[in-house]
């Protein structure tokens, strides 16, 4: 998409680089920019916050931006998450408005298709494919968010015939919800810092007609802990024996590792049911989810779909499509991996000098303790915890808490030691 927002960029850039702007030279300001461009501030505000990305320019505050030495750190180079959620929410602004001025048929006709946008099928399939999940178009539905999903998945019949949902404990707490709230029979099995008890899972599978298997196969929520390869192999391996569906959410798949790879990849008999939110990667008001369904029970879903959701949302459809396909997403997704992964080191720095007394995992964006029952901490009533639960933890079940990894952090690990 030709913008002029990506001609400043370019056009500047080129000037860096070129030698035409010297290094330590002050660029014009933002007021002179926006009447040579005949755009808006907000525009030269965001081409200028892209040229930092780049590490080509610096801010000097009430003063404007300047050219970076080569021989000296930019100030301010360490951006802040609200940098990245600004530049992501102007770019996804850009792809709407763009949507807007198509004037599509679909924006004044009802579109008959449940499966989603053809144009948002074709990028996903192309986005799925870079992230190792493997499928066609036909096999992909969009629908309002993974919540919607996961409500038409416990309505379902599956072609096992079976009753029960397996949920992993700590989990995603509106899945807990929504089974209790609908009385849905469900089974439960622990998932610790240990891992997977696979013989209890085993057990679980051969006599407790488990209909499906929820679970968050990667940075799972609320522990931020991801299956080994061989604890994968081993849960398909025992889902394949005893007619069990697995239901992967992958909410944050986009951060994984390039070699820790969801179920999905490695499902030969079509058991893995892969869902996808975006509302981690792009964010959270962005209520659009998209789920990859085995041939035999694409029809049962897609009915029941027609029932609850005429069209899901259009025309954040199709912004999302050209966000996808016009490289904005992997572009911010880029950065916000890479933010991430400073503050994670920041944190290990910090654990490094801090002795916490309970077990714990790092996570990408949160920290999980596990408080032991022998230290008498009863989450419910424990007048620390619920002092620090007022600011920035966040209760997970009567022996976990997870912290986010923020500037917070070290004053919360010093009142927990």
């Amino acid at each position: 998409m030709t913008s002029i927002y990506q001609n400043i960029v370019n056009q500047l850039s080129h000037a860096i680089l070129s030698g035409q702007f010297k290094k330590g030279d002050k660029l014009p300001s933002i007021r002179q920019l926006s009447k040579d461009y005949h755009c808006s501030k907000d525009t030269v505000q965001r081409a200028l916050l892209e040229l930092k990305y780049q590490n080509l320019i610096y801010p000097v505050k009430k003063s404007g931006y300047y050219v970076l030495e080569d021989n000296e750190p930019a100030p301010d180079v360490s951006l802040k998450l609200q940098d990245y959620n600004n530049k992501t929410y102007d770019d996804f602004r850009l792809c709407l408005e763009e949507t807007l001025k198509g004037r599509k048929n679909y924006l004044f006709n009802y579109y008959h298709s449940q499966a989603g946008l053809e144009d948002l099928l074709i990028s996903l399939e192309n986005y799925f494919s870079n992230q190792t999940i493997y499928t066609k178009k036909d096999q992909i539905v969009i629908t309002a968010g993974s919540q919607q999903a996961l409500y038409i998945l416990t309505q379902l019949d599956f072609p096992n015939q079976k009753k029960n949902i397996l949920l992993e404990q700590p989990t995603y707490y509106r899945m807990n919800d929504m089974v209790k709230a609908q009385k849905l029979p469900f089974t439960t099995i622990s998932r610790g810092f240990g891992g997977l008890n696979l013989k209890e899972l085993e057990t679980i599978f051969k006599n407790d007609d488990i209909k499906f298997f929820y679970t968050i196969s990667r940075f799972s929520n609320p522990l931020g802990l991801s299956y080994s390869l061989e604890e994968k192999q081993a849960i398909l391996d025992l889902a394949y024996r005893y007619d069990v569906y697995i239901v992967e959410d992958d909410y944050m798949g986009d951060f994984a590792r390039t070699n820790d790879l969801p179920l999905h990849y490695y499902d030969t008999r079509d058991r893995v049911i892969y869902l996808k939110s975006f509302s981690m990667s792009v964010f959270p008001a962005l209520r659009l989810g998209a789920v990859v369904l085995p041939k035999i029970i694409l029809k049962s879903f897609l009915d029941y779909k027609s029932l609850i959701d005429y069209d899901t949302n259009l025309i954040m459809q199709k912004a999302l499509s050209l966000y996808l396909d016009n490289g904005m997403f992997d572009q911010n997704l880029k950065r916000l991996r890479q933010y991430f992964q400073n503050e994670k080191r920041k944190a290990e720095t910090l654990l490094d000098k801090i002795q916490i007394p309970f077990p714990y995992h790092l996570s990408i964006k949160t920290m999980a303790i596990e408080v032991s029952k022998e230290k008498n901490w009863d989450l419910k009533t424990n007048a620390a915890f619920q002092s620090l639960t007022k600011s920035y933890l966040i209760p997970t079940d009567h022996h976990y808490l997870q912290i986010p990894i923020d500037s917070k952090l070290e004053r919360c690990l010093d009142e927990l030691k």
